[in-house]
Parts: C-alpha cells; structure tokens; sequence
C-alpha cells in the first residue's frame, strides 16, 4: 500500500501535462473508434516502451510505475493491478495503437491523479440485495446477507478512522435500486461503494471492482467495444470512479487471499446514478466453494473489511490536497 501512495504521489505532478497532451496526440480512426500511437502517448507520459513482438507483450516503464499491455487484447495491468481497458491495443502496420477512450478515462486517471480541495467525510456503504431479493443463494446462504455482515464490519472500521458512515440499508430490508444512491446523496455522502458477492456457473473465482463505464462504450462484461450508450449522471465523476476502484482492487488484492480478476466497467444501476465517485466490489463467489468458505468465515471477513478500508483511505490520501 505504501508502494502504491509512493507511486501515485511521485506522478501526480505531472499530471496536468499528460492530460492536456492527449489534445496535441495525432488520432487515427480504426474500426470506428479514435485511436493514438501508443509511443507517441509514452513518451508525453514519461514512460520508455519495449514490445516483444514474438508474444505481443508490451512493457513502459517509467520512474515510478509500470504498464503491461497486449496487443489485440484489454487486459492491461497497471502497477501490478489487472484492468480491463473498453477497446483493445492494436498494431497497425508494425505500428501500436492505444484508444483515446482508455488514455483519457482509465490509464490517464490512474497514473495521474487529480487533488482536490474538497476533504472526503462521509461514505455511504450499500450492502447489496435485501428482503424478498435474496441475491446470490447458495443452500441456505443468502448474499443479503452476507453483504449486510460486511458493510457492518467496514462502517465499524472507518468509524475509528474519524470518518462518517450512512448505510443503504441497516437490516434485512428491501431498498429499490434507484432509492440506494439518492440515499447515499441525501445523506452528504462523499463516497458510494456497493458490497455484493458473486456467482458463475463456470466455476470462477476471485475479486472484481466495478466502476461505472464510459459513455460510449459496452461494459466489460459485454466485451468492451463502441457503443450508442448515453452519458449517465455518474459519469460526471469518471475519473475519480475509476481511481477508487483501482485503490479498491489493489489494497484487497493485497490484503487478502483472493484471485484479482480484475477492475472492470459495468453499467449497474447504483453506479449510473450516482452522483458521487462510487463503485461496486464483487468480493468472490458464493459458488465457487474456496472463496464461499472465506466468504462464509468471520475471520476472513474481517480482513477483507479492512482491505476495503484501506483502499478507501488510499484513494482519500491519493486525491486530498494536502
């Protein structure tokens, strides 16, 4: 975690000349999309760039990160940290090809964050399903509930660290999808993070953090790919969205013993309309029986309670002006 603050701090002075020189990159088009020469964007950035054409592994190093890419591929792999980019890297006549959208909205927002004056005080957690909406069940176990146990575990932990805590829901109650930011905005809330549990019928394991996707774009889950999606409410905070679930998806990886999947977009309700940076944590999957016995396990749940905290307060330290 220290390494991450380090890392994060170290770049962030220039982060005002990597985001305005993405303006003066030449754009090429392909299949649809703006794209722009992947060493032009490296050199602007600070990074040297090696590509090992025999497996189409790409490595920029700069001073104090790393970037791992593919070519044709979206799997990226920030600082160690595995991201799902919406379009993938591509070679074009011996030469490589970032999309603008990645540049701008997930690689520009990670490496090169922005401060802020404004001071993060209070963080609504929205334990996920409730009532008649059991979520995942597996036997006689039911997300709703182990969600709720979760959000408990964190409010208590970030209660200690002097910060405020609203809860979507306190008990086994049904609360609408639409109600579950509008009550975080109600609340003052700075930020929004949904807690959930997973399931697949393929047998897969491991932690996934969602933030909202770009305007423009499918969700991971769909594949990724230009799309004719309008602008939410929630994409008004993109880049901050993108940051905390890269300090979530880091600080938990970190934590505790759960395979990192990786940070992806998606367009789940709570993240469409919230109107503060938020994201959604799928903390393993009930049908997979390894991460379902950590899941299942007070111990383990308080550990991973206290990974979230840490990526929260990451994100806060990341984005304070101090």
């Amino acid at each position: 975690m220290k390494a991450l603050l380090v890392s994060l701090f170290l770049m962030a002075g220039l982060a005002a000349q990597a985001r305005v020189s993405l303006h003066n990159l030449n754009r090429t088009v392909i299949s649809g999309s703006d794209y722009i020469h992947l060493a032009d964007w490296a050199d602007t950035a600070g990074f040297t760039m090696k590509w090992t054409k025999k497996d189409g592994t790409i490595t920029l190093n700069s001073p104090s990160a790393q970037l791992n890419l593919g070519v044709d591929s979206r799997r990226a792999e920030i600082g160690g940290v595995n991201v799902w980019l919406s379009l993938p890297v591509v070679n074009r006549n011996g030469s490589l090809f970032l999309s603008l959208v990645d540049a701008a909205t997930t690689i520009g927002p990670i490496l090169f964050p922005q401060k802020t004056d404004t001071h993060l005080k209070t963080i609504c957690l929205d334990p996920g399903h409730g009532g008649k909406d059991k979520g995942t069940v597996s036997g006689r176990n039911y997300e709703k509930n182990y969600s709720l146990l979760l959000a408990r575990e964190v409010a208590e932990l970030l209660k200690h660290e002097g910060l405020k805590v609203c809860l979507t829901r306190e008990d086994d109650a049904a609360v609408e999808l639409p109600d579950r930011p509008l009550i975080a905005r109600r609340q003052g809330a700075d930020l929004f993070v949904s807690l959930h549990y997973n399931s697949d019928t393929r047998d897969l394991r491991g932690l996934e953090v969602f933030c909202l996707a770009p305007a423009g774009v499918n969700s991971s889950n769909e594949g990724g790919g230009k799309a004719i999606h309008a602008r939410e409410a929630g994409n008004a905070h993109d880049d901050q969205n993108v940051l905390l679930a890269y300090a979530m998806q880091r600080a938990i990886t970190a934590s505790v013993p759960l395979e990192d999947i990786g940070l992806k977009r998606s367009r789940f309700k709570v993240l469409c309309d919230a109107c503060m940076p938020a994201v959604l944590i799928e903390g393993g999957f009930m049908s997979n029986p390894s991460d379902a016995r950590n899941i299942y396990d007070t111990t383990f749940r308080k550990r991973m309670a206290q990974a979230i905290v840490n990526g929260i307060l990451a994100y806060k330290r990341m984005v304070e002006r101090l």
